[in-house]
């Protein structure tokens, strides 16, 4: 069962624009966490929930998806990356609420998926982002994306 499910387009759930493209909209529908969601709705992408930090029960205005294709034999090192440094570098910056991982179900690529709640859009902009995605370790990490998509999407009322 899937904790998160991403339905391109409107459907039952919050809806997040891509603010590049506010025709591509995004259906998150995301489940408390120790609760499984219903089936996948046709079309869905199902994810698993990995890791969360700082605070992302409550929607926040802007999500900034990350999305990642990476080889199952480093799965382990990035995991270990992103929740000894990045996803603790990153939620700590100003005017991000907290952020979220999560695993794709399906088999489909990319297979990981970190959205991250913020205030504002700019906050990806910020000295603090730029500096955590600088590190040394993630400039080695980065070895293993075969593929990224980077998204800003804002939450529709």
């Amino acid at each position: 069962m899937a904790d998160l499910v991403i339905l391109p387009g409107r459907g039952a759930g919050l809806h997040y624009a891509n603010i590049e493209d506010p025709a591509d909209i995004w259906t998150w529908i995301e489940a408390p966490q120790g609760t499984q969601q219903d089936p996948v709705p046709p079309g869905g992408i199902p994810y698993r929930f990995l890791a969360s930090l700082g605070d992302v029960r409550t929607p926040a205005p802007f999500l900034y998806t990350v999305e990642l294709d990476i080889a199952e034999e480093n799965l382990p090192a990035v995991f270990e990356w992103y929740e000894k440094e990045h996803l603790p570098m990153l939620t700590s910056c100003p005017g991000c609420r907290g952020g979220t991982r999560y695993q794709r179900l399906d088999g489909g690529a990319p297979n990981l998926l970190a959205a991250y709640r913020f205030d504002r859009p700019e906050v990806n902009q910020t000295p603090e982002w730029e500096a955590a995605r600088s590190t040394e370790w993630t400039i080695r990490m980065r070895d293993h994306f075969r593929s990224s998509r980077r998204y800003m999407r804002k939450l529709l009322g």
